[in-house]
This record gives C-alpha cells, structure tokens and sequence, in this order.
C-alpha cells in the first residue's frame, strides 16, 4: 500500500465516523497495518498530517483492548512477546503498555492481574499459565497500584535527591470529601514512606518526598481526589504529576500509580 492510499483510508474513515480516526479505528475500518504506516510515515501522527487533519489525542487505549492484543501476541507466538515481537506482530505500538505499567518487565504481571480481575482466565488459559510459568505472576506488580509500603519508591533520574527527614509527621483526617483524603494522607504519609513538603491549591494538591530506601528520598508530585476517577472529569494532565491519592479507586485504566487510602486504612 502507497502514501496515497494511506492517506485516502484515512480521509475515508474519517468522513464516515465523523472525526479523525485512531490508529486501531483506521485498521478496523481499512485494509491498512499498522506496520505499513510506520514503515511509510514513521509514526501515525504524521500520518494524519499527511492527509490535513491533527492526530486524535487525549484517550488512552483501555486496558482490556490492550490485554486481548497482547494476549493474542503471546498466543500466536507461543511465549510471552519481547518488547520487538510485540511491535512486529502488534496493532499497536508498545507504548502504552510501558508508560502504563512503568515499564516492559511488568506487563506479564499486570496482564495477569486484568485476566483474574475480569474473568478471563479461563478463555485465556494457555496465556495465563505462560505468565505464570515466567514467574512474573509471583512479582505482584499490581500491588503498586494500591500503595506502596515504605520503601519500595521507584528512584526517578529526572530530579534530584534527599537524605532522610529528620522527623516523622502526620495531619488530622476525615475521609468524606477530597479534603478527607488529604488530611488522611496526611496522617498516614510517614507510614506510606511520603513526608508531605507542601500542599498547594494548583494542580497538583501536594509536593512530597518519597522514601526510596533508608538513604534516599526524592520529590513526587500527588494530586488528590475523593476517587481516582475523578482525575479524569477535572481535566488533570497525566504528565503533570506522578501519582494520584484517593480513598476510592474506580478507574482500572488509569495511566498513573495510585495509592487507595481505604484499602491501607486501620481505622
């Protein structure tokens, strides 16, 4: 398929639905691939350009779309795919799992844990039991996601670090509304290896260092919100901030780590 073609499907596609297609819309609608695009454009984006539009921006790819391609990959090849074989045999590109899951290393296990949670272990059979065969099944990344125990802070080399505090630290809590959390969080933030720095009214509510071992602290930036999903009404850019702290985690596709204060809480 040539330039030209590319661009007609595109332009095509985009008339019949009424905006400019994703890359996974193109490729349903049109006898396009995904590797034809990159191979002639370089990357979908200039793809789009190519044929007068701007590229569709601002929807992350849901983890289920995600786990059915990346399963099927696995299935077809018969072992879990390396980051290329899965760029080779995939409708996507490999990014989203690795910003998602903070890394390639982690997507067998998180991959593993959407199957538990939505009931595919069963249809998926031969997947699930290469992940757990690999022993990523065993590392518990999924675990991240609902607060880390001090101390397992992963170090980020794009700013600096700290020695330890000098002193431990809470706030008073009540959990009913956003600024429930942040008291709660402040309460509980020592105990979670966070020391709050600084709450502020912009985006994002807090500046804190985290505990990255019993040497090493380093700056993250938290937003708060009564539950996770309401990151996403208020409009929040994901790149804006580093974590999201919640009492209530409604929202499994979630690109950023989360911490749920109701599942560390003690009462």
């Amino acid at each position: 398929m040539s330039k030209k073609e590319i661009i007609a499907a595109i332009r095509k596609c985009a008339r019949e639905l009424g905006h400019c297609p994703s890359l996974s819309e193109l490729t349903a609608k049109a006898r396009v691939s995904r590797r034809n695009v990159m191979r002639l454009f370089g990357n979908y984006g200039m793809a789009v350009r190519a044929s007068g539009m701007e590229p569709p921006r601002g929807t992350p790819t849901a983890v289920a779309n995600l786990f059915l391609d990346w399963a099927g990959v696995a299935r077809k090849l018969g072992k879990l795919p390396s980051i290329f074989e899965y760029e080779k045999n995939s409708m996507y590109s490999s990014r989203p799992l690795v910003s998602r899951f903070k890394g390639w290393r982690n997507v067998p296990a998180m991959m593993l844990a959407h199957a538990e949670r939505a009931g595919l272990e069963r249809e998926w059979t031969d997947v699930v039991e290469l992940i757990k065969a690999s022993g990523a099944g065993e590392r518990q990344v999924a675990s991240r996601w609902n607060g880390d125990p001090p101390g397992t802070g992963k170090i980020l080399r794009d700013r600096p670090t700290y020695g330890p505090p000098m002193m431990e630290s809470g706030m008073a809590c009540g959990p009913e509304n956003e600024n429930g959390v942040l008291f709660l969080f402040g309460m509980l933030a020592w105990q979670l290896g966070f020391v709050v720095k600084k709450i502020q009214t912009g985006f994002p509510d807090c500046l804190a260092l985290r505990k990255v071992d019993e040497q090493t602290w380093q700056d993250v930036k938290i937003e708060v919100e009564h539950e996770s999903r309401n990151f996403l009404r208020h409009g929040h850019p994901p790149k804006g901030c580093d974590l999201i702290v919640c009492w209530i985690h409604n929202w499994p596709e979630c690109p950023l780590e989360v911490v749920e204060l109701s599942k560390v809480w003690k009462g």
